[in-house]
């Protein structure tokens, strides 16, 4: 119960999300661990690499059901994110890796996700999808010029890299921790 006497309305943190396989996620940290290792500051774990598709931040619990309704619903084909290039984003203070191009399907997984959140009453970014991959947080220095990554084609060709997934973010005395709470392939 709250203060004011009404029921405590139960509130997770979530975001949809290009969610990559356990072997991508690995492949990711091996790609890009020699520029992590010369930047001072936070190293996301491997377990927690994705590209954001849209962010919805606290959502009452009673929603969830209906959010993994949406995620069902998407029928998109696969996405292929090559990350080429590496940006320090001095405000936030990260270290992210970019792709050589946005893919329209993603831009269309966007779009069609957020024709379905909306009318849940969650309010919708204002900026346009700028796929990336966070590598480090809390960056101390700005790391060194010219730091380049190349991740090329997943392990197993024909394996899609990324499926959607609900993923909820929790906050621990190490960082936040991402959990799928469902997922979705991608593509055909």
């Amino acid at each position: 119960m709250t203060a004011t006497g009404e029921p405590e309305r139960h509130t997770l943190r979530l975001f949809f999300a290009l969610w990559p396989s356990a072997v991508e996620r690995n492949a990711l940290a091996i790609a890009t661990g020699a520029a992590v290792a010369q930047v001072d500051g936070q190293a996301i774990p491997a377990s927690n690499l994705h590209v954001t598709l849209a962010f919805l931040g606290s959502v009452s619990g009673e929603t969830l059901a209906q959010l993994v309704e949406i995620g069902g619903q998407v029928t998109a084909p696969r996405v292929e994110l090559d990350f080429e290039r590496l940006e320090f984003w001095p405000r936030p203070k990260v270290l992210v890796a970019i792709p050589s191009r946005i893919p329209v399907e993603g831009v269309g997984i966007v779009d069609g996700l957020w024709q379905r959140i909306e009318p849940l009453g969650i309010e919708h970014e204002t900026r346009p999808w700028h796929p990336h991959l966070t590598l480090v947080r809390r960056v101390r220095r700005a790391p060194p010029e010219g730091l380049r990554i190349s991740v090329g084609p997943p392990a197993s060709p024909g394996t899609p890299r990324y499926g959607l997934a609900l993923v909820e973010s929790t906050t621990h005395g190490s960082g936040a921790r991402y959990k799928a709470l469902a997922e979705w392939p991608l593509g055909g």
